[in-house]
């Protein structure tokens, strides 16, 4: 689970639509062609389309059989594994803080997950998107703008009933990233938040929205990134029938190596013995570039590595003559940092205990993540309190709150412990969604090829580990990966950052169009509804209500973002910032996307677990 926490507990502004994606929405374009003419050239603006998107089946609106009072008079408390209070439930007005009339609802589900649930009051077009959250989670924040899809028509103009839940429990630490998680000594909020709170409140959410407008919805999906992207895994390896469709970002999904090996591990391989920094993050910028020169394309807009896999950047190469520190080198003792940093976390004896390491092109977003901002230490930063915060009490059934994060730790049999104690209920790796697929689902799936909190090498096994589960033809009927160059966690980072993948997945589910390329732009400037500078939490999307006005962004460039393995090459003639000017192939030779390491991705290591007669809690193999 790293961190939607980057981006989460800082709300990093990320813009998703342009004015080529307005376009496709309004015609009904769902999928691009390998070439294409773009509608923006770059430099233009950001616009918004304020009638009813043309995207997925034409659902009539459907108005609510009762209040929004009513709805407090309810009893939902025989719910089937989520039993339910509702707190309150009141009208919020459209105004230029809210783009439609909604009823708010806010409860809590057996024992405490807290909910929000937005009901349109006179848009309502029968579907139904159930938000992830980051982090740790422990808060609620829903958005009428969820991660990838800000502008998708059918969620900003109110078709949609929007909720969120707080996954459980409320987090010492905002979006969590503490080092004292003592919520987690409490073992139903484990199970909670490890696999079982987005089922109940998927339960809770459609029973509230039969009462209010009489029927569930036709459609339900489900958006997420980061621990967000694990709640979406999870939801469809355990959940097969809760959602019709879902979009899964950056996930946190292979959390228990992730939590307690590779985030752990990074956040002590810039400091010696007596806590001094080795890499100066003030070296970032100059490796980086070191970096760009040699793996970047030329030709492609923006010197940006097209796939950091093919990357072979040797550290080494910066090495300061004659071991001679300065601004513009580094040291044998630093070279050896950055070397830990792409290789991940390894064993004494050379095993990987998670899958891959950072990713070539991320290096200016390690500042504040494993490598301290000028003067500060180990412990501010972020990937010391995640790491330590999972070893010592997310992680284990009984809390160790003295263990401390040492070298010592990242061996094949601590690793392989954490894996007996807890990934039953926290990993999301089963590779086996043919009941998914059997229900109708389809899944799209994105990352970052930048992203730092949680390498997209895994993102490439995970599909790949379905493929030879499932074959190659059965995951083509229901999947997609889009990996976007550039792009850091959840967003930001020097690439095209803003798209539209959630209308793509609407369309494919709703009418059988499978998805071609999506357009990608980089954005500059402007403010979204919802917030004077947007934002969003990196777990699942959230943030402010849609507001009705906003100051449009200016599109600085745009690229077309075609499935993966699938490349784009610039024709040779026009600007290189039009996508228009770009097509797509398949390379020759396609990376080999197993991956050796200590653990794998594999079917029936998940546990089901219940408390008895109120008092102890039993988890095995079977669902109970």
């Amino acid at each position: 689970m790293s961190p939607g926490q980057a981006h989460s507990s800082k709300r990093t502004r990320i813009v998703i639509l342009v004015a080529v994606i307005v376009a496709a929405l309004v015609t009904g374009l769902a999928v691009l062609p390998d070439t294409f003419s773009a509608d923006a050239d770059a430099g233009a603006s950001v616009t918004r389309v304020t009638a009813d998107g043309d995207v997925g089946k034409n659902l009539p609106v459907t108005k609510p059989k009762i209040s929004c009072a009513d709805l407090l008079q309810k009893d939902f408390g025989a719910l089937d594994d989520a039993a339910t209070s509702v707190a309150s439930a009141s009208v919020v007005a459209k105004s230029d803080a809210n783009a439609y009339e909604y009823c708010d609802v806010k409860g809590t589900v057996a024992p405490q997950i807290q909910f929000e649930l937005r009901l349109p009051t006179r848009t309502y077009r029968q579907r139904y998107l159930q938000e992830g959250c980051g982090g740790y989670c422990g808060m609620v924040g829903v958005s009428a703008q969820p991660a990838a899809s800000t502008g998708c028509v059918p969620v900003t103009d109110g078709s949609f009933a929007l909720g969120q839940d707080n996954q459980g429990h409320v987090s010492t630490s905002g979006m969590g990233g503490g080092s004292a998680e003592v919520w987690a000594t409490n073992p139903q909020l484990k199970v909670d938040f490890g696999y079982r709170s987005e089922h109940a409140f998927a339960t809770a959410a459609k029973a509230i929205t039969k009462a209010f407008y009489g029927d569930e919805p036709t459609y339900s999906y489900y958006d997420g990134c980061s621990d967000g992207g694990r709640e979406t895994l999870m939801e469809v390896q355990r959940y097969p029938g809760d959602f019709s469709a879902a979009l899964v970002g950056a996930p946190a999904f292979n959390q228990t190596a992730l939590n307690a090996m590779q985030e752990a591990y990074l956040s002590t391989i810039d400091f010696r013995a007596d806590g001094s920094t080795i890499l100066p993050a003030s070296k970032l910028g100059m490796l980086h570039k070191a970096v760009i020169a040699k793996c970047a394309d030329p030709k492609l807009n923006n010197d940006l590595i097209q796939d950091p896999a093919t990357c072979a950047f040797d550290p080494a190469s910066l090495k300061c003559a004659d071991n001679k520190d300065s601004s513009s080198c580094l040291t044998s003792e630093q070279v050896d940092v950055v070397r830990k940093a792409y290789a991940g976390v390894t064993a004494p004896d050379g095993t990987h205990l998670y899958t891959g390491g950072q990713p070539y092109g991320s290096e200016t977003a390690w500042e504040g993540l494993f490598i301290p901002k000028a003067g500060q230490g180990q412990s501010s930063v972020q990937l010391y309190g995640i790491g330590l915060g999972f070893l010592r009490w997310v992680g284990k059934w009984e809390a160790d709150p003295a263990l401390k994060l040492d070298a010592s730790l990242f061996t094949v049999d601590t690793f392989k412990a954490y894996q007996r104690e807890v990934s039953g209920i926290y990993d999301a790796t089963d590779p086996d969604l043919t009941k998914f697929h059997e229900a109708g689902g389809k899944l799209i799936q994105w990352h970052g090829l930048t992203d730092p909190n949680i390498p997209p090498t895994g993102t490439r096994v995970y599909r790949q580990a379905m493929i030879d589960t499932m074959g190659q033809d059965e995951v083509d009927d229901f999947y997609r990966l889009y990996l976007f160059p550039g792009v850091n966690h959840c967003g930001g980072g020097d690439g095209p950052d803003s798209f539209d993948l959630l209308s793509k997945l609407i369309d494919w589910r709703e009418t059988g169009k499978a998805p071609g390329a999506v357009m990608a732009s980089k954005t500059s400037g402007g403010s979204e509804p919802g917030g004077p500078a947007g934002g969003r939490l990196g777990g699942g999307g959230a943030k402010a209500s849609a507001s009705a006005s906003s100051s449009a962004a200016t599109v600085e460039y745009t690229r077309p973002v075609h499935p993966y393995p699938r490349l784009v090459a610039y024709d040779g003639s026009g600007d290189k910032k039009d996508a228009a000017n770009y097509r797509a192939y398949t390379p020759d030779k396609l990376p080999d996307d197993h991956y050796k390491w200590a653990g794998s991705f594999t079917s029936g290591y998940q546990e089901w677990c219940e408390t008895k007669a109120g008092k102890s809690m039993s988890c095995g193999r079977h669902k109970p």
